[in-house]
């Protein structure tokens, strides 16, 4: 008889109480576990077991009691995550108020990678027992997305345009409101003697500018021999030259 009461179930009930119904990706899962018994129980430990499950279906083959083989669907359960964690020693249990034991577990999260598959979430606790069965008792969670904040901007790096400006519009003091006229000096420029006109000129696109602090180039006379006109700014130049004068173009 004493063989079979290994088989036999104690009166015992454990649950699992989550802190909260959803917990943040990244987020410790808290709760407590708890036991009542009607029998007399001296426990090795209470532990809480964290698993991550994908559920998902496969077609498989099969023989039919008339040895046809045909495929069908059937439900398969791979395990992602384990882990065991002791949450108290050696303890009896016995008839009188339910026992409440806290716990704090870290779980990752996933992504399923079978098509049509789900990922399961549970937190078990355990009452283990020497020679009888296991008290447990279980429960499922869900993990939500952690959410995304603005980035803070450190001391020193807060972008331009934001917080009081100092009026003019030199290099890190921008200024809402009226700009001044062409021609008229700016702080963090220097002296300037304003924007010429732009053409596809001398003085076209590729070419320095006055009013930035560059003097005006010295055009350099071009040589006697055939003269040909540089492909992006239209100038003369000499035909057996490798580079404009005016523009600086590769030609």
């Amino acid at each position: 008889m004493s063989f079979f009461k290994h088989f036999i179930p104690l009166k015992a009930k454990v649950w699992v109480t989550l802190d909260k119904p959803q917990f943040a990706e990244g987020e410790q899962v808290t709760g407590k576990v708890s036991a009542s018994a009607e029998d007399y129980i001296q426990a090795q430990e209470v532990r809480i077991e964290a698993r991550v499950f994908q559920n998902y279906e496969e077609m498989v083959w099969v023989t039919l009691p008339n040895n046809q083989r045909v495929q069908q669907r059937e439900h398969r359960q791979d395990t992602l995550f384990s882990h065991d964690a002791r949450i108290s020693g050696p303890s009896d249990f016995g008839k009188g108020p339910q026992r409440d034991f806290p716990f704090q577990v870290g779980i990752p999260t996933f992504r399923a990678t079978r098509a049509g598959g789900t990922i399961q979430y549970s937190v078990k606790g355990v009452i283990a027992v020497k020679g009888r069965p296991d008290v447990t008792g279980a429960t499922n969670l869900t993990f939500t997305q952690a959410p995304v904040g603005y980035p803070q901007m450190q001391p020193g790096m807060q972008p331009v345009g934001y917080g009081p400006q100092q009026p003019g519009y030199g290099y890190g003091q921008p200024q809402y409101g009226p700009a001044p006229g062409y021609g008229a000096p700016g702080p963090g420029y220097g002296p300037q003697q304003g924007y010429p006109p732009q053409g596809y000129g001398p003085q076209g696109y590729g070419a320095p500018q006055q009013g930035y602090g560059v003097p005006p180039q010295q055009h350099q006379q071009a040589p006697p021999g055939p003269q040909v006109r540089c492909k992006y700014c239209q100038s003369m130049m000499a035909q057996s030259a490798s580079a404009c004068p005016t523009c600086g173009a590769h030609q």
